[in-house]
C-alpha cells in the first residue's frame, strides 16, 4: 500500500518530529530553564519520537513489520490490535480511550 498521500503525511510527521526535537534542544541549552522544566522537555522528546515512529509506519504502508519495530512501548501497545495475534507483540491491553496524563508528565 504505497500511496502518495501516506508518503506525504509521513513526510510531514517526520518534519514535525525534527522541528519539535530541535525546539527541545534549543530549550535545553538554557541550564536554568532545563532544570525547572525537565519533565516538559522529556515530553517534547517523547512527542518527537512518536512522530518519527508514526512516520515510519505510514511510509511503510502500515506494514506489520514496521509496527513491530516500534521501540516506544507507549505506541507499540496501541498497535498490537492491528497485528497478527500468532506473534506476541505486547502484554498491555488497548484501552478504550487515552488517559489525560498516561505518562504522569503533567501536574
Amino acid at each position: 500500500m504505497d500511496e502518495p498521500k501516506f508518503n506525504a503525511m509521513a513526510e510531514v510527521l517526520l518534519e514535525l518530529g525534527t522541528e519539535v526535537e530541535a525546539l527541545g534542544e534549543v530549550l535545553c541549552r538554557d541550564e536554568n530553564f532545563a532544570a525547572l522544566h525537565l519533565r516538559e522537555l522529556q515530553a517534547i522528546d517523547l512527542i518527537a519520537q512518536k512522530q518519527r515512529a508514526l512516520a515510519a509506519i505510514l511510509a511503510a504502508g502500515f506494514s506489520e513489520s514496521e509496527m513491530r519495530r516500534i521501540s516506544l512501548e507507549a505506541l507499540r501497545s496501541r498497535f498490537c490490535g492491528f497485528m497478527d495475534d500468532s506473534v506476541t507483540c505486547c502484554e498491555v491491553p488497548i484501552e478504550s480511550g487515552p488517559s489525560q496524563d498516561a505518562l504522569g508528565l503533567w501536574d
